[in-house]
């Protein structure tokens, strides 16, 4: 599985932010959520990008985030250059540089940056919750909040369903590998759609009877075998993320800095290097996968 694996999912650890309630996280990012989507301040959320990467530096999660954002990096990067060349404005754009027969606009490379940037922010602390918090501690923690069982159980299984399949998919090549099949890239991942996605079958299967037995659909308290305890701690980083919402949205209905594309000029010479870099690593990202695919 090496190269192929994404680790989604929980890392071991003892740092503040993994030993955080789950409630206490998910309203920062919820927080996160809200403000990216009310604003298009790329300077904003750039800054709240920078925010979240020193989340990642205290919970030392830095080698499987960067894993994480090695694939969706360079994807997010191309909103940037189709954005320079077609924005997503109102005519008429203000054209700042020339690329061969492309033009770039100031409004779409405004327009671009904050989509990367919202983008950007939004990843870094879903990623941050997801890779600190055990997924039947946040199960726990909604259900003391009295949010049906349902909704918990659905959410709980999503996060666990990317490790899942991972674990499946390890299984089967190395059974391909003991065959003399081949078992890295691409090529060897194809051939295990089929084992893998009959096995999540048989797994529903089996989590159903499961669930019957455990008589999933009653009535009645439901316990948990995992209890989170509510720190004072807990308390003022939950109550900061509803701050931290209230004052960025008090903030920029205020001052009107909701909206920076009539005030944030970009030099030509910046606009250039930003589309040309970001071209650059699209371009590069998507011949490497070809490549490999090829190589396979």
């Amino acid at each position: 599985m090496q190269g192929v694996a994404v680790p989604v999912s929980m890392v071991a650890g003892n740092s503040f932010i993994h030993r955080l309630n789950p409630i206490a996280k998910l309203v920062w990012v919820l927080a996160v959520l809200v403000i990216s989507f009310a604003t298009r301040n790329p300077l904003f959320l750039i800054a709240l990008s920078i925010v979240g990467l020193g989340l990642v530096t205290m919970a030392g999660i830095w080698r499987q985030f960067s894993r994480v954002m090695l694939i969706l990096l360079p994807v997010a990067t191309s909103l940037i250059v189709f954005q320079s060349v077609a924005p997503a404005f109102p005519q008429p754009w203000t054209p700042i540089a020339t690329i061969g027969p492309f033009t770039i606009y100031q409004e779409g490379i405004y327009s671009g940056l904050s989509l990367l940037a919202r983008a950007t922010s939004m990843t870094i602390f879903a990623l941050v919750m997801i890779m600190t918090t055990h997924p039947s501690d946040l199960f726990t923690s909604l259900s003391r909040l009295h949010v049906p069982y349902v909704l918990n159980f659905m959410l709980a299984m999503t996060l666990q369903l990317i490790p899942v399949l991972q674990r499946e998919i390890g299984v089967v090549m190395s059974a391909q590998k003991s065959r003399g099949m081949k078992s890295t890239g691409f090529g060897a991942v194809i051939p295990s759609f089929v084992p893998v996605f009959a096995g999540a079958i048989e797994r529903v299967q089996q989590l159903s009877i499961s669930l019957e037995s455990r008589a999933f659909g009653s009535s009645g308290h439901k316990t948990s075998y995992r209890q989170v305890a509510v720190r004072p701690v807990d308390w003022v980083v939950g109550i900061a993320g509803f701050a931290f919402l209230a004052v960025c949205i008090a903030v920029f209905l205020n001052t009107g800095a909701l909206d920076m594309s009539r005030t944030l000029i970009f030099p030509p010479a910046l606009a250039i290097v930003l589309v040309a870099a970001a071209a650059v690593l699209f371009v590069g990202f998507i011949a490497s996968a070809i490549w490999v695919v090829i190589r396979a």
